[in-house]
């Protein structure tokens, strides 16, 4: 054998025995590449919904807030509705309108020609001077499917008789019933609503952690938990999302917050500051 040939033949064997050694590591790299990619899918970043139509931005529970959040693009809004003494469903967060209007008195005992004349704006800022109180019907028509609407019932302390049938009667004209949320903390009006239609996710809301969480929720009817962030635990979750209840909390706006509320995996962030959140799930 000459020596080019021997040459040869050991530079072979010594590539060749690399390549074996090398394979290994390949083969590793591979695999925890695999894991990131696989690990990466996994995390689902949470939605983003507007509190009253995100209160940083404009006058809640107005046409204003409403329409900045659909020109954001927010995954949905949430607002509060309450039945005022001529029977309409009207958007209001409190029972009586002192805060949010330059008038005095309850919902209930005011019909919506009085209602509809109130400024609803001035008191957040002068800009907004001649904003009205919204028809839940008016938030329904703007919105046409565009986004989620979370449409909380404010049943408590006041009574309204017969909103969730209401409530289901204008719904029932909605095309989009896909992207309708209902919640309250009265839980009897939600397990009412339950037991007249399947066509709504319903959610309980509330500021305690459950017993048996799984269970009351099947109970009342409920597909969904809003809890208050400060019951957001990992026992807490845990409990919801192994009985494929999701999570939508409230009402978290800082962002040490919403990186707690991502890391535990909620699946939607009600916030009063939507583009700030926005911001941030996008870094």
């Amino acid at each position: 054998m000459n020596s080019l040939t021997m040459f040869k033949r050991t530079a072979r064997v010594a590539l060749l025995t690399a390549m074996a050694c090398a394979l290994p590591l390949v083969s590793t790299i591979g695999r925890m590449e695999a894991a990131v990619q696989s690990t990466k899918s996994e995390v689902k970043t949470p939605l983003n919904f507007a509190h009253r139509g995100g209160r940083k931005w404009a006058p809640e529970n107005t046409m204003s807030a409403f329409r900045k959040s659909v020109e954001l693009g927010v995954d949905g809004i949430e607002l509060d509705i309450h039945k005022c003494k001529s029977g309409e469903l009207v958007v209001i967060h409190d029972d009586t309108v002192n805060r949010t209007t330059n008038g005095t008195g309850a919902v209930k005992d005011m019909t919506w020609s009085e209602l509809s004349a109130l400024d609803a704006g001035t008191w957040y800022d002068k800009k907004f001077a001649g904003e009205k109180l919204p028809l839940l019907k008016e938030v329904l028509d703007m919105v046409n499917g565009k986004l989620t609407i979370n449409v909380e019932i404010k049943n408590c302390p006041t009574i309204y008789e017969g909103i969730d049938d209401d409530l289901i009667k204008m719904l029932d004209a909605y095309p989009y019933p896909d992207r309708i949320v209902i919640s309250s903390f009265d839980h009897q009006v939600i397990h009412s609503i339950a037991k007249k239609t399947k066509k709504y996710k319903l959610a309980l809301l509330g500021d305690s952690v459950i017993y048996d969480l799984a269970g009351y929720a099947d109970k009342v009817g409920a597909k969904a938990w809003n809890p208050d962030f400060d019951c957001v635990r990992e026992d807490s979750m845990k409990a919801a999302h192994d009985h494929g209840l999701e999570v939508n909390t409230w009402t978290v706006n800082k962002i040490e917050d919403w990186k707690k509320a991502r890391d535990l995996h909620v699946d939607c962030i009600i916030t009063d500051d939507p583009e700030g959140l926005k911001k941030f799930l996008q870094n």
